[in-house]
């Protein structure tokens, strides 16, 4: 639906900054003319100085209020921010989920805005609650909070904003949002970050909970630090409670999808793929260790069915895969001059994925539209991208490399990494691996394993 908002344009200023502000603007006119599903829900005028938008989807959510009480307290990042929760349902949805939506509607409206030393911060309700059958879900949320940040922050004038994803049973530190800000100053050129996530590992649940909490999490991080193994572009968490963007290539990348499950990998695959993607790490976000069915991906899942499976321990891909991987990343240069030489050193599995995919003809494809080796590389990373790369492991784990348990294919990353610590646990202390993992994603980002590929520009041909 086209959502005609009308913005004072100043003129008479020239130089880069004024001129790239315009584009952001004429951009994000274009993206909410052609891609928001909704007009503009809020009628009050956002404050002059609004930078950041905090998203939080939520349905049939009791424990909303402790989320925005969290956000109430953060500290001041020197600039006015908005939070916008998305109450959603289905129409399909039972009465009890619209009924718990009113009811987490009057809370929000009753919060007053904060205007103290702790900043300013406004909360605003966005209710949907008969959203289509087919598309409802946390993808379809997102998106519209999300494009209503968008339409927030253009009403606001705001240069470059940021928007900010966050979910309704996540806590968050007293530094989140001055971390945020700090990030973004520090780093002018990153589209977009991952912010450091560490779910409750003890509290009211049952002993087994956390375990399976603490596998799940480990996995996570394994996954990741077997991409960074690998130096592939898509080496970033991809939890959507988590993930930071700007306004600016939020609506170059066209907008958040809809999809019911792994929105967050679709949308920031994307974005990790410009190029300068960052990780956070000043800061923590606290997802909820709690089951779930409501999604067929994520935390509540994975914990739900570890614990519908008694004791079975988590089995995770296997490393071995990564070794594979690595040994077609580490050689992309020398692909496009000698793809013979290349092809002929690849291990057997991914020889075998690579021809189902109709490499050669991709490759060919590749090596016509591009005139240098940066070019070529930008280019087939694009193609060799987090969801192939995925589609990659699964296939060598159906076909050649059996699932491991999480704890001793951790351990025999960190061995082939070099970053095994020295203490004495090894591969069957879950807690353990886990802190290991936690403090090389929050610190680790300054590791360099390999060569990083080089970064990929979107206007390379």
């Amino acid at each position: 639906m086209t959502l005609d908002v009308r913005v004072k344009i100043e003129t008479g200023f020239a130089g880069p900054a004024a001129e790239l502000a315009a584009a952001n603007r004429r951009h994000a006119k274009e993206y909410l003319s052609k891609h928001q599903l909704a007009p503009a829900q809020i009628a009050a005028a956002p404050e002059s100085d609004l930078r950041l938008v905090v998203v939080v989807p939520c349905r049939d959510e009791r424990d909303l209020m402790v989320t925005l009480e969290d956000l109430r307290r953060c500290d001041d990042p020197g600039c006015a921010v908005e939070v916008l929760v998305v109450l959603n349902a289905s129409e399909k949805d039972p009465e009890r989920v619209r009924a718990q939506n009113r009811e987490s509607l009057a809370a929000i409206e009753s919060m007053k805005p904060v205007s103290d030393s702790h900043g300013r911060i406004r909360f605003h309700a966005l209710s949907f609650d008969h959203l289509p059958a087919k598309h409802a879900g946390v993808g379809l949320a997102r998106k519209l909070g999300m494009d209503e940040a968008v339409n927030r922050l253009l009403a606001a004038d705001t240069r470059d904003g940021i928007i900010v994803c966050l979910d309704a049973d996540c806590r968050v530190e007293r530094n989140y949002l001055t971390s945020i800000v700090a990030h973004f100053d520090r780093h002018p050129q990153t589209p977009a970050c991952s912010i450091h996530f560490e779910h409750p590992l003890s509290g009211p649940l049952t002993g087994w909970h956390y375990r399976a909490v603490t596998d799940y999490e480990l996995y996570l991080r394994y996954y990741r630090w077997g991409l960074k193994f690998c130096a592939h572009l898509c080496a970033h968490h991809t939890v959507g409670s988590c993930m930071a963007v700007r306004a600016s290539a939020y609506v170059r990348q066209g907008g958040m999808n809809r999809r019911k499950g792994a929105e967050d990998f679709y949308f920031l695959n994307k974005l990790m793929l410009l190029g300068g993607f960052t990780e956070l790490g000043e800061t923590t976000v606290m997802p909820s260790p709690r089951e779930s069915w409501r999604v067929p991906f994520g935390t509540g899942r994975a914990v739900t069915e570890a614990i519908g499976q008694a004791a079975a321990p988590l089995a995770v891909y296997a490393p071995e895969v990564f070794d594979e991987i690595a040994a077609l990343t580490s050689k992309v240069q020398a692909l496009r001059d000698d793809e013979a030489m290349v092809m002929a050193t690849l291990p057997g599995t991914l020889r075998d994925y690579l021809k189902r995919q109709n490499f050669r003809d991709k490759l060919a494809e590749i090596r016509k539209h591009t005139a240098t080796h940066k070019a070529f590389e930008s280019r087939f990373f694009r193609w060799f991208d987090g969801f192939r790369v995925l589609k990659f492991v699964r296939f060598a784990t159906d076909y050649r490399y059996p699932r491991v348990q999480v704890q001793k294919a951790a351990w025999a990353l960190l061995q082939r990494m070099d970053l095994a610590p020295s203490s004495h646990f090894g591969d069957g202390d879950s807690a353990a691996l886990l802190a290991h993992y936690r403090l090389m994603d929050r610190w680790g980002r300054r590791i360099r394993l390999h060569p990083e590929p080089a970064e990929v520009n979107p206007s390379v041909p």
